[in-house]
């Protein structure tokens, strides 16, 4: 017996790496030409940003701070933050520990994150807040994980590419094309959400960022795996510690 419908689109809990809010296409295509990658911060004396402002720092190093804790993450193309994130890494490492947050530096793809550490201290207070993605999306995830992996160099899926694939799931008996393909839509958004796809302006085609292989780990993708198999033979699913990803945001 298949599934049930709402039992693969329902919202479930594992615990994926961060990402969570959405960059604006503009800012991820139309990269303004002043931001030089590769330009330095000098240290020294520097006026306020704000009155009461008694940071030390340079006002950039608290701008990529900033946007280390509310953005999903921050790679190359900011080139505005990136090379801040190089040259003051043990600056920001710190400062981000201050708070129970973790920095990642995937130099490999050229991208930063954070995460929540793991404090026993039962003062801990968590600062990153996650959202949960639903079945659909994590399955979603673990095809576009997939498609990155095949062509790196040009990690492009389209829409139809995402229907197409998550059609698989859809019980023969279910006549309610609409609703199924709102649920497919509905998944697409929330992956550009989390910022793991971003719509090429204007087109139906989409960017997989490759920060995607740092929120899908093996021990992830094995379960996922394990539980889509399933779903495709109507087999009965195994819980694990939930099924569906979390992603988090400030």
């Amino acid at each position: 017996m298949s599934e049930p419908f709402d039992e693969v689109f329902a919202d479930l809990h594992t615990g994926l790496a961060p990402a969570a809010v959405a960059l604006d296409p503009e800012e991820v295509f139309n990269q303004p030409d002043q931001a030089v990658s590769g330009s330095r911060v000098e240290p020294g004396h520097h006026e306020p940003r704000f009155d009461g402002d008694t940071s030390e720092l340079a006002p950039e190093v608290c701008w990529t701070l900033q946007a280390l804790i509310t953005a999903p993450y921050v790679s190359e193309a900011d080139r505005k933050y990136w090379s801040c994130v190089l040259q003051y890494e043990d600056i920001l490492r710190s400062r981000l520990a201050e708070l129970g947050v973790v920095l990642k530096i995937n130099r490999e793809h050229r991208y930063a994150f954070t995460e929540p550490a793991v404090d026993p201290s039962p003062h801990s207070r968590t600062i990153l807040r996650t959202r949960t993605l639903s079945l659909a999306a994590s399955a979603l995830a673990l095809y576009l994980y997939q498609q990155y992996l095949t062509a790196p160099d040009d990690p492009i899926v389209t829409t139809q590419d995402m229907i197409d694939h998550m059609l698989a799931y859809k019980r023969p008996e279910d006549t309610d094309e609409g609703n199924f393909h709102n649920k497919i839509r509905a998944a697409i958004r929330a992956l550009g959400e989390a910022a793991i796809i971003k719509q090429v302006p204007g087109t139906n085609r989409y960017v997989i960022y490759g920060v995607i292989t740092s929120l899908l780990t093996s021990d992830r993708i094995e379960a996922l795996e394990q539980r889509y198999r399933a779903i495709a033979c109507a087999e009965p699913l195994q819980d694990a510690d939930g099924d569906g990803e979390e992603a988090h945001g400030a």
